[in-house]
């Protein structure tokens, strides 16, 4: 098992000591975790943590004098926790001086060495003392990102879907001439714009019936005298 403490997402480290400095229990277990939202399915490797800094004991009672600086202003607060810090990576930094200002792959590399983890493991121990390191004045502290609250729909709600079918143009079919009309079949117009507007005439013609050639020829003689001369 790893000496050193590590946690997967470093954002819960810096929630955890967020909340601390607003109320310290006298007891810190996964039950208050939960009830704070921190670290979920991940309580234990918090709590780990906190008993690697000396601020409660195996079964999770703080320890009194050891978590004062929790009550602090931001720099006794900063300056509390370095020294938790010193104590309890002590080998770290009597091999490493400059420890709090490492690149993170030094610190990987003497992690892995010192721990035997592996480069997974190796990673986030460093991860997690860089985070402990810029909670106490050393560094930045990385974004946290709240994964657990679902996203609010947006005051203009969901886009509208454009369901409606937009009106169809219906041809409409002019109705058929009657004998009795009269068609004017001269040339049409030509509007003020310029374009020619094209005029297609239809004639019914009304055989009647029982009739001969003779009267057949006499009504189509009389239409091309009439309408297509």
């Amino acid at each position: 098992m790893p000496s050193y403490p590590y946690i997967s997402g470093q954002g819960a480290v810096a929630q955890t000591f967020e909340q601390l400095r607003k109320s310290v229990p006298s007891k810190i277990d996964a039950d208050y975790l939960r009830r704070f939202n921190i670290a979920p399915a991940n309580e234990t490797y918090i709590i780990t943590i906190l008993r690697f800094l000396g601020i409660i004991e195996e079964d999770g009672n703080r320890i009194d004098g050891q978590s004062d600086y929790l009550y602090s202003n931001a720099d006794g607060f900063q300056s509390g926790l370095e020294g938790a810090m010193r104590t309890s990576y002590s080998r770290l930094f009597d091999e490493m001086s400059d420890a709090l200002q490492a690149e993170r792959e030094d610190l990987v590399h003497w992690f892995r060495t010192a721990d035997k983890t592996s480069e997974l493991v190796g990673k986030r121990q460093a991860s997690t003392f860089r985070t402990l390191a810029a909670l106490a004045g050393n560094g930045d502290l990385p974004v946290r990102t709240n994964t657990s609250k679902k996203p609010s729909a947006s005051s203009d709600g969901p886009a509208k879907r454009t369901s409606k079918r937009s009106a169809s143009k219906q041809e409409v079919t002019p109705p058929a001439p009657t004998p009795s009309e009269v068609v004017n079949v001269g040339s049409p117009d030509k509007p003020r714009s310029g374009q020619e507007v094209g005029l297609t005439v239809r004639i019914e013609v009304n055989l009647p019936p029982g009739g001969d050639g003779e009267t057949y020829d006499a009504i189509f003689a009389s239409i091309k005298k009439h309408l297509m001369s």
